[in-house]
């Protein structure tokens, strides 16, 4: 299975029907692992600069009784950007310099509207020697139609929050929330849409992204 799209600088649509009636034709969304060749492509913007940036593919490369090995490369020209490693739930592992251990939990198969989750998992940047602790909880706030460049999808929107404390001793600088808004379409076993905000210890914004 091979699926394209782009689903940044996206615009969002009036629900047709409510999302009452979304979730009454919708059963949860069971746990789906994904297969070698499976592939997405992404338009990645700065939203708080208001820039758009590269367009990279996602690409499943392996998949073993322990999680999922990924590509990221640039669209247009194939070159490899990063591995990446997820759980068999695509919870992150390994995203190139970051390494989370536990998985840092963004999905709690199976996924249907209000179901919530907490967990907590260290996260490491070995090349800049720093660690933090994260606090992480999962909301599923419920079915949404969403519109992307590659079309309409019926997604879960997932809120997850994170708040996170750096290991080096008295420096509020380590510390922060950062916010992850995905639309989930089960059409595509991904993510169509995934809002980022990162803001430090008294909320000013490190980054915000699509």
């Amino acid at each position: 299975m091979k699926i394209r799209f782009l689903p940044a600088a996206v615009l969002t649509l009036p629900l047709l029907h409510g999302a009452a009636a979304l979730a009454q034709n919708h059963a949860p969304v069971p746990l789906t692992v994904p297969v070698v060749g499976d592939a997405w492509t992404y338009q990645y913007t700065d939203v708080w600069k208001g820039a758009k940036g590269n367009v990279n593919q996602v690409l499943v490369t392996a998949v073993d009784q322990d999680g999922v090995n990924l590509d990221i490369r640039r669209a247009a020209t194939g070159a490899l950007v990063t591995k990446q490693r997820m759980t068999l739930e695509m919870n992150p592992v390994d995203r190139g310099k970051m390494h989370f251990a536990p998985a840092f939990v963004r999905y709690a198969f199976p996924l249907e509207p209000s179901k919530t989750w907490q967990s907590k998992a260290t996260g490491e940047n070995v090349s800049a020697g720093k660690r933090w602790r994260y606090t992480i909880e999962g909301k599923v706030e419920g079915w949404d139609k969403i519109k992307v460049p590659a079309g309409e999808f019926d997604a879960l929107k997932v809120v997850v929050i994170a708040y996170y404390q750096g290991e080096e001793t008295g420096s509020r600088g380590g510390s922060g929330q950062l916010r992850e808004t995905l639309w989930f379409a089960p059409e595509v076993n991904n993510f169509v849409k995934l809002d980022y905000h990162d803001t430090d210890w008294n909320g000013s914004t490190y980054n915000r992204d699509s």
